[in-house]
C-alpha cells in the first residue's frame, strides 16, 4: 500500500515538472505568431502590393474628320502597324471636285482683284487730271479776277469801251463757275477711286475655302498616328461613314503600364518613382520592372455619387465595419517582351519589392 501511494506521488511530481516547459514552448509559439503578424503587416505597409491590377496602354479611336463611302481597307483585326501606315481610304471623288471648284472660285478671285486693280489705276489717273484741270481752272479764274481789276478804273475814265469791260466781268464769271465745277469733279473722282479691300478680302476667303478643301481631301486617307495594333474592327469596304465616325479603336504600344488599386492606408509608403516589380498573368514567372508614375487623385464612391446641386445622400444605417478606400496607381513599364503585354490582362503587382527590384 505504501508503495503504491508512493509511486502515485512520484508520477504527480514528473507530470508537473513538463509543465513549465509547456508553457514557455507555447509562449515561444505566440510570440512568434505575434512577431510573424507584426513583420507581415510592416512589411504590407512599407511594400503595398496588389493581386488585382492590371495592364493598361493608350489607345486612339480611329476616325476621319469628313465622311464618304470607304474605298478600301488595309488592315485586319489585331493586326500590328506603325506610324504612318495608311489604314483606310475614303472616295476621293467628291472632295476633288470640291478642290476644283475652290481653286476656280480662287482664280476668278484672282482675276477680280487684277481688274480692279486696273480699274483703281483708270480712277487714280482721271482724280489727277481732275485735280490738273482744278488748278488750270483756278488760274483762269485769277487772270479774269486781275483784267476785271485792271479795266475797271479805265472804263470809270472811259479810256475803254463799257462793253469791253463787261466782257471781263462775263469772263471771270465764266472762270468761277469752271473752277467750281473743277472742283466738283476732282471731288467726284477721288471719291470714286476707292481701294481693293472687298476684292482681296474675297480673294483670301476664296484661298481659305481652297485650303479648306484640300485639307478634307487629305482626310479622306487615313493613316496610323502611333505604332499600335488594331482592335475592334467590324467593317468592310463599302461602308457608307459619317463624319468622325469611329472605325476601330488602336492600342498603342509605345509605352505600356500596370494600374493597381492601392488601399488608402498604404499609400503615404507610395512615392513617384518607386521601383515595382510586375507579374502578368499571361506569364507568372517572368516578372516585369516599372516605376511608379503617378497616384490617382480620386475615386467615384458611393458616398459622393448624389445628384448635382442637391441635398447630400446620408444613409441610415451605421457601419461598424470600416473597410479602406483603394486609389488608383499608374506604373510605367520598362521594355518587356510584347507578349505579356496586352491591354486588360490581370497583373499582381509589388512596390519597392519583388524579383524585378532588388
Amino acid at each position: 500500500m505504501d508503495a503504491g501511494i508512493r509511486a502515485l506521488m512520484m508520477q504527480r511530481i514528473h507530470v508537473s515538472g513538463k509543465k513549465p516547459i509547456g508553457i514557455i514552448i507555447a509562449a515561444i509559439c505566440v510570440s512568434a505568431a505575434i512577431l510573424f503578424g507584426v513583420h507581415v503587416s510592416h512589411e504590407d505597409s512599407t511594400h503595398p502590393s496588389s493581386d488585382s491590377g492590371s495592364i493598361d496602354a493608350e489607345m486612339v479611336h480611329v476616325a476621319s474628320t469628313v465622311g464618304g463611302r470607304l474605298k478600301e481597307l488595309r488592315v485586319s483585326v489585331n493586326q500590328h502597324v506603325h506610324k504612318g501606315d495608311i489604314l483606310y481610304q475614303l472616295d476621293p471623288e467628291p472632295y476633288e471636285l470640291t478642290v476644283r471648284q475652290a481653286q476656280a472660285n480662287r482664280d476668278l478671285a484672282n482675276a477680280e482683284v487684277e481688274n480692279q486693280t486696273r480699274l483703281l489705276s483708270i480712277k487714280t489717273s482721271n482724280a489727277a487730271t481732275a485735280n490738273d484741270q482744278v488748278i488750270r481752272a483756278k488760274t483762269n479764274r485769277d487772270l479774269a479776277a486781275r483784267t476785271v481789276e485792271r479795266l475797271k478804273p479805265l472804263a470809270g475814265q472811259s479810256y475803254i469801251p463799257w462793253q469791253q469791260y463787261d466782257q471781263a466781268r462775263v469772263a471771270l464769271h465764266d472762270a468761277e463757275v469752271s473752277l467750281s465745277q473743277s472742283r466738283n469733279q476732282s471731288v467726284a473722282a477721288t471719291t470714286a477711286i476707292g481701294d481693293l479691300k472687298s476684292s482681296l478680302a474675297a480673294r483670301d476667303a476664296s484661298q481659305a475655302a481652297l485650303d479648306h478643301a484640300k485639307y478634307e481631301l487629305r482626310q479622306t486617307v487615313v493613316k496610323a498616328p502611333v505604332d499600335g495594333y488594331v482592335t475592334s474592327l467590324r467593317i468592310k469596304a463599302g461602308e457608307v461613314l459619317a463624319p468622325s465616325q469611329v472605325l476601330f479603336t488602336l492600342i498603342a504600344d509605345d509605352e505600356w503600364y500596370a494600374t493597381a488599386n492601392i488601399r488608402e492606408i498604404n499609400l503615404s509608403s507610395v512615392q513617384i518613382g518607386d521601383c515595382v516589380t510586375v507579374h502578368s498573368m499571361i506569364d507568372r514567372h517572368s516578372p516585369l520592372r516599372g516605376h511608379v508614375e503617378s497616384i490617382g487623385w480620386g475615386v467615384l464612391s458611393v458616398d459622393s455619387a448624389g445628384i448635382a446641386r442637391s441635398l447630400p445622400i446620408v444613409p441610415r444605417q451605421m457601419d461598424w465595419v470600416h473597410v479602406a478606400q483603394r486609389f488608383p496607381v499608374r506604373i510605367k513599364l520598362e521594355r518587356a517582351n510584347p507578349l505579356l503585354l496586352r491591354l486588360g490582362a490581370t497583373a499582381t503587382v509589388e512596390i519597392r519589392h519583388g524579383a524585378a527590384c532588388p
